[in-house]
């Protein structure tokens, strides 16, 4: 709470490993005293989020503001490991004592944002961060998780976009509260700007339809106007920020409670027929309906009475 890096990082890292003694802590620091303005950044990968990040957090410090970043980087499907390169991108933000950055691993969890996010959200609110921005492995519709966590969406494109069919599909048009298209320098920017612009939906919140922007992010063009809408968004939102802050907590409390209860249930894998009943479907002698309806089942009588029932064969 007075700011220091070396804590928030130590915090943040025993959260990242799921620690007792970091949700403890966390505790104590819940709900932060300081509000900052949450903004999510996400899109296809390659259109730029790192760069337009660096050059938006750059310009906030300019107004004199903190800046709190959070890099989200696939992991590896089969070690879980991650390369934490977004903060190559970063550097020039990252040299001013006013931002901190912290690179993150999304380990085994869906959504394009990693488990720990909101966490580290809280760590860098509690530090006296005027803004956080989380940049999420950008996987399209899984990205919608990031809706729960951020005051307001940025949603990155580029003129290589695809088709309207790819553009529908995506489904970012839906979360984003402000679109940008990015290397607008590429030919065909405009026109991709006015297609975007079609599918936009009218009013994602009353009074309010998403901005379409240009941007170079790598050269700084378009990020005054981008400034500015998120603090024209800033501001139609705080009167109700409370309450849907709330909600989105709420939400992402009953998204840990799913991995927590899967979690816990794994746990128990030698006591039920979870690894059997997989092992049936991988052999095609159990359709993958029954074994859920199966392995649900005996959750229940688990949670119900703390024994596992009667095993039942799948030729029964």
């Amino acid at each position: 709470m007075k700011g220091d890096e070396r804590s928030a990082a130590r915090l943040i890292s025993l959260i990242e490993r799921e620690d007792p003694e970091g949700y403890r802590a966390l505790s104590d620091l819940w709900p932060p005293a300081h509000s900052a303005h949450v903004i999510g950044v996400t899109g296809t990968a390659g259109a730029g989020k790192s760069t337009l990040i660096n050059a938006l957090a750059n310009r906030l410090l300019k107004e004199d503001k903190k800046v709190g970043i959070v890099a989200i980087d696939p992991s590896c499907s089969v070690g879980e490991g991650s390369l934490l390169g977004d903060r190559l991108r970063m550097k020039e933000a990252e040299r001013s004592d006013a931002v901190f950055i912290r690179s993150m691993a999304q380990r085994k969890y869906p959504g394009g944002v990693c488990r720990a996010a909101t966490g580290a959200v809280c760590v860098l609110e509690s530090m006296g961060k005027d803004f956080v921005m989380i940049e999420s492995i950008g996987a399209g519709q899984s990205d919608k998780e990031l809706f729960y966590l951020a005051d307001t969406i940025v949603t990155v494109f580029t003129p290589e976009f695809g088709d309207e069919i790819q553009l529908m599909k995506a489904g970012l048009l839906e979360i984003g509260d402000i679109i940008v298209v990015n290397k607008s320098d590429k030919q065909g920017a405009d026109d991709v700007r006015r297609a975007i612009e079609a599918y936009v939906p009218e009013a994602k919140e009353k009074g309010w339809k998403a901005p379409v922007l240009l941007l170079q992010a790598d050269r700084g063009a378009g990020i005054d106007e981008l400034a500015r809408s998120v603090a024209a968004h800033g501001e139609f939102t705080q009167h109700d920020k409370t309450v849907k802050r709330g909600e989105k907590h709420a939400h992402f409390a009953l998204t840990l409670l799913k991995e927590e209860v899967w979690k816990r249930f794994s746990e128990q894998s030698s006591r039920t027929s979870l690894g059997g009943a997989l092992e049936e479907v991988r052999h095609g002698r159990l359709d993958p309906y029954s074994a859920v309806g199966q392995i649900g089942a005996e959750f229940e009588h688990i949670m119900r009475s703390g024994s596992v029932p009667g095993r039942v064969r799948s030729d029964e």
